[in-house]
């Protein structure tokens, strides 16, 4: 009983995190593990490469079918403290043989000592094809542990997904 308790919670935040992650400032705070993890909502994205800047860089060919590509994921700075604010910051490129607007969802999940401490999913409405930036400020709890934690970013659609992590230190 209390397994299948903890696991309706679980599920409960994550329903929480979904719905607060669409809701530009505001702030959500998170007691994960024992501590606090806050979260806000102001999700920026910018499309970087339309299109044709997009095929001709990737030389695509659209009988080649669908790229999801996660270029890069980044966490600034890559050395903080306990309190401070984050830049969690992800570049992915995506190209159909269409040029059709298709759902994009980024989930990003932090890990300490190999357990996760809190996991977000954003989803992107629909996205033409090209090279898109999206930034998310993460604030760190006041009382963090001090030492290396992993973010990993995964971009995804229906065609398929991507997979980076990068860790960064809390001192």
């Amino acid at each position: 009983m209390g397994h299948n308790r903890q696991k309706g919670l679980i599920f409960g935040l994550m329903l929480i995190i979904l719905a607060a992650w669409t809701v530009p400032g505001l702030t959500l705070e998170l007691p994960l593990n024992g501590k606090s993890w806050a979260l806000w909502g102001n999700t920026r994205e910018t499309h970087r490469l339309d299109r044709e800047q997009t095929v001709s860089r990737e030389n695509y060919c659209p009988t080649g079918g669908c790229v999801i590509r996660l270029d890069r994921i980044s966490v600034t700075p890559p050395r903080a403290h306990a309190g401070d604010s984050l830049l969690l910051t992800t570049s992915y490129t995506l190209l159909t043989p269409e040029q059709v607007a298709i759902p994009v969802a980024i989930t990003r999940e932090i890990f300490f000592q190999g357990r996760s401490l809190g996991k977000t999913k954003s989803m992107d409405s629909r996205n033409l094809n090209g090279t898109f930036d999206q930034e998310v400020n993460f604030q760190l709890p006041a009382d963090a542990a001090k030492g290396t934690y992993t973010l990993v970013t995964v971009v995804s659609t229906g065609y398929g997904q991507d997979q980076r992590k990068v860790d960064f230190q809390v001192e």
